[in-house]
């Protein structure tokens, strides 16, 4: 019997752990700015240490390149110098891969904005805060460090591994 409750321990604490939340990809909405007409979504894609972006607007002027870019900081609040050049969009779309882990991008406050075009560069027209998004009630989106899942599974194995040791005591204990 204890070798059941043993098994299920371990079954337990390996299903927490692999319910641990590794983002693989997050999407992020595009916000328009300066009444462009342009917002949209940005999506981000773990590729090992690269991260595919993919934009996909309302379309700007026809055959305009918009340049875009991932700077640190936030929409309201960016760092004026680009992080992370991305290919300019070109008729609402831009796929580009940047050499930085997803992870990394949702570590700290990053954003991606669009340009009106490059001799309008001080012209903003879209802009997404990026960060790690779990679905809540209202449509909401709140940002979870990767930390909290490993933590969670941590303490699964530590719980599995505790309960092992207390029915093996209590089996051995005369």
């Amino acid at each position: 019997m204890n070798g059941m409750r043993w098994l299920i321990g371990v079954l337990f604490a390996l299903l927490v752990i692999g319910a641990a939340p590794a983002q693989e990809a997050v999407t992020i909405p595009m916000r328009e700015q300066n009444q462009s007409g342009q917002s949209g979504t940005a999506t981000l894609k773990a590729m090992g240490d690269q991260t595919e972006v993919t934009l996909d607007i309302r379309p700007g002027p026809a055959g305009v390149d918009q340049p875009a870019h991932i700077h640190e900081g936030t929409c309201a609040n960016l760092n004026p110098r680009p992080a992370f050049p991305l290919t300019p969009v070109r008729d609402g779309k831009s796929t580009t891969v940047v050499n930085v882990k997803l992870a990394d991008l949702l570590a700290k406050p990053f954003a991606i904005n669009v340009h009106k075009s490059a001799q309008e560069i001080s012209v903003y027209v879209s802009c997404g805060e990026i960060r790690a998004a779990l679905p809540r009630t209202g449509g909401e989106t709140r940002a979870v460090p990767a930390w909290v899942g490993w933590l969670l599974a941590g303490a699964g194995v530590l719980l599995a591994g505790i309960g092992y040791g207390l029915r093996r005591r209590r089996a051995t204990t005369p």
